[in-house]
């Protein structure tokens, strides 16, 4: 049963089957969010970056399948392949795959999870500095990955906007010489130049320059700017 998944790709994300999908056969992939076991049937809500989505295992699929459900535990890491089905009058209109559910045919267990330190939800009290240091567990709560998604977005859209507009992307140096005055440097040693260092970028402003007297009238860069300073609440330190 494990071997199934080797040759079929996701065909859905946990987050976009609807009622116009019942009757499909689908393969999702995530991570265990919930689970219920009723007995006959074992409930998983199993989630990826794009949402959640129901997936039901009944004993009637077949013993097998069913023991292997009763074997997963939050936040293991699963694939699925199954039915899309009809919840009926049973719909959670908090979720955009409210409308359906997936009985499940085929099961594998890509790895198993032990306790997490906290729980993958979107309001949680844990402290930060164990948020920080269990960062890839932070970073599958809801709120954090739709920050990551909205800056994706907005870079995507500075992007295409801009080359609409006859822009050139351009990329300046992150190494520099060290030049005293203004913010403090990050400095980096040379390898090749012992006593010798390189200092990380506090701006871009001598280069973008250079690209402006080289002819690029247009010109634009989404840039890191390193400066050794305290942390605020608009920069890292």
């Amino acid at each position: 049963m494990a071997e199934f998944i080797r040759d079929l790709k996701r065909t859905h994300s946990c987050g976009e089957l609807t009622a116009k999908d019942v009757g499909k056969e689908v393969v999702l992939f995530g991570w265990v969010h919930n689970r219920r076991d009723h007995g006959g049937a074992v409930f998983i809500d199993l989630r990826d970056r794009m949402g959640l989505t129901q997936v039901v295992f009944e004993l009637e699929a077949g013993k097998e399948l069913h023991d292997l459900a009763q074997e997963l535990r939050y936040e293991y890491c699963i694939g699925v392949r199954g039915k899309v089905v009809s919840r009926g009058g049973n719909v959670n209109p908090r979720l955009v795959t409210g409308e359906i559910e997936v009985h499940g045919a085929q099961l594998s267990i890509f790895n198993r999870s032990e306790t997490p330190p906290f729980l993958v939800e979107d309001k949680i009290d844990t402290a930060e500095e164990k948020r920080l240091h269990y960062r890839y567990l932070d970073l599958r709560r809801a709120p954090l990955q739709q920050t990551l998604m909205k800056r994706s977005q907005m870079n995507a859209l500075t992007r295409s906007t801009l080359n609409r507009l006859g822009f050139v992307e351009l990329e300046t140096p992150y190494m520099v010489k060290h030049t005293p005055g203004g913010a403090r440097n990050f400095l980096v040693p040379s390898r090749l130049n012992p006593g010798k260092f390189y200092a990380l970028a506090e701006s871009p402003q001598l280069f973008k320059q250079l690209f402006m007297v080289a002819g690029f009238d247009r010109y634009f860069q989404i840039v890191k700017c390193f400066r050794d300073e305290d942390l605020r609440l608009d920069r890292q330190p």
